[in-house]
């Protein structure tokens, strides 16, 4: 059996089912995981949905994102547990419960950099959003279409991962695929507003004071933020409002790579590293350039044209790791 063939024979076989995704969701993680519950549902299944950290804005328009809890229902086992769009053992809390809770583990994903931590692997490197994957898995199980509630969450994952059908994974299959989730009566403005935009004064003057302290190295190839805890703070903004800023720096004419660096505060339960860590993202444009493969020589992982680390040193140092590993892939 395939590994689609074997996660369906599970999911025929159990009743109760626990769905999460990695900490600090992203509206493809979570579109992921709400879809493939109304999926799940839609068979008959229990199905809980959890993920340690609060869920965006920007998906909080789905049906189904005020029911995902924070913790784990208290002496409740699991058939099995399917991940979404997570592809280390590290980017779930440490809190995340034993195998005698969570049964097996299916990871469904589309990330290339991977550390193959569950017990079976559901990935499409080829996919541009996990929620395509979570599509092939529907078939396999015979659900096609999925439900009308499953299709929200999924067309937004999808918008989101391609933004807004504008990244390199963006192909005519993708395009389709959209087309026939949109039949279930989905409004394209809400998911686009939703997404993009509707963003709080604070976040639209963090995005400010960022692009100002812009900087570019490599004669212009390699655009870069950094975005210290006090820069958020002075906006009135908060850590999560930081993520997506990267992409103004591929805006930028002549940018091929753009990274942006922030320090957030870690929680309790995700590391013993002080009292700040640096967060990374990396963009290429056009992908021509494999972003990835710095993220990876820097602990970290992602797709070929967007990808991130967290890294346990200051901006500084973190600045000078980021920017070395972009130059030696831009051969300087």
């Amino acid at each position: 059996m395939t590994c689609y063939a074997q996660a369906a024979e599970l999911i025929r076989r159990g009743k109760r089912f626990l769905l999460t995704c990695h900490v600090l969701p992203d509206p493809d993680a979570v579109g992921s995981m709400l879809g493939l519950a109304e999926i799940l549902r839609g068979m008959g299944k229990d199905v809980f949905c959890y993920n340690r950290d609060p869920l965006p804005d920007s998906v909080a328009f789905l049906p189904g994102a005020d029911a995902v809890v924070t913790t784990v229902p208290h002496g409740v086992s699991f058939d099995a547990t399917l991940v979404t769009d997570t592809a280390a053992r590290n980017l779930l809390p440490r809190s995340f419960p034993p195998k005698s809770v969570t049964g097996p583990v299916i990871i469904v994903d589309h990330h290339l950099a991977h550390d193959d931590y569950g017990d079976l692997m559901v990935r499409d490197v080829e996919a541009c959003a996990t929620a395509m994957v979570v599509l092939e898995l529907a078939r396999e199980l015979g659900v096609n279409p999925v439900p009308p509630a499953a299709a929200l969450p999924l067309y937004t994952a999808i918008v989101a991962d391609t933004g807004g059908f504008r990244y390199p994974g963006t192909t005519a299959e993708t395009l389709r695929t959209a087309a026939d989730l949109m039949d279930a009566g989905i409004d394209p403005w809400q998911v686009a507003s939703n997404v993009f935009e509707n963003w709080p004064m604070s976040r639209l003057r963090l995005l400010g004071y960022a692009i100002n302290a812009l900087e570019t190295e490599y004669a212009g190839r390699v655009a870069i933020l950094s975005v210290p805890l006090a820069m958020v703070e002075r906006a009135g903004a908060s850590e999560r409002m930081v993520e997506g800023m990267v992409e103004y720096g591929r805006m930028l004419g002549g940018v091929e790579i753009s990274i942006m660096l922030w320090e957030r505060r870690p929680r309790s339960d995700e590391t013993d590293y002080g009292e700040l860590l640096t967060r990374l993202s990396l963009r290429s444009s056009g992908g021509a350039l494999d972003v990835a493969a710095i993220a990876a020589a820097l602990g970290g992982g992602g797709h070929r044209t967007a990808a991130g680390a967290t890294l346990t040193c200051g901006l500084r140092e973190a600045r000078e790791l980021v920017l070395a590993e972009a130059g030696r892939m831009l051969g300087l």
